[in-house]
């Protein structure tokens, strides 16, 4: 794991998005990229730190489905996550959103969620998304050439 490397990835960038993946990874140990995605968490808790977290709906959707499926603790336990964690930001999805979403499926065939947590991070204005998907940056780092797009695989 290089902590080191995924740091000077981020840079000097204040506001992070986290996909679902990543989040995921975070509350997954047996994830090749759990140690880094806590990292990165536990850099986004502290207060010296300028680095903040934001997450979309569609993440927090897809992060609440297994534990709503396995029970109330599970539930309790993420739901709490979501809305308590030290400087993590849901973003809240409109029909700028919508529009931009619609934008970025109709130029890149990206999955319409996947458009929606992406759109959700541009219109925010973080300078990077944090994503265990290589496919995004594939698809979308020629049309945002700013955005830093950090795949967590780049570093296990």
């Amino acid at each position: 794991m290089s902590v080191k490397a995924l740091d000077s990835a981020i840079g000097d960038s204040e506001r992070v998005l986290f996909d679902s993946s990543a989040l995921i990874a975070f509350h997954t140990r047996r994830e090749a990229a759990h140690p880094l995605a806590q990292h990165l968490l536990r850099r986004i808790e502290e207060d010296g730190d300028s680095l903040r977290g934001y997450y979309s709906v569609i993440s927090a959707t897809e992060l609440l489905i297994r534990p709503l499926r396995t029970g109330v603790a599970e539930f309790t336990f993420m739901h709490a996550f979501l809305t308590t964690y030290p400087n993590l930001t849901l973003l809240p999805v409109d029909l700028t959103v919508a529009t931009q979403a619609a934008t970025l499926r109709a130029i890149s065939g990206i999955r319409l969620p996947d458009a929606i947590v992406v759109a959700s991070g541009l219109l925010a204005g973080c300078e990077a998304i944090v994503t265990n998907d290589e496919d995004w940056r594939r698809k979308l780092a020629g049309a945002f050439r700013d955005f830093k797009w950090i795949y967590l695989g780049d570093f296990i």
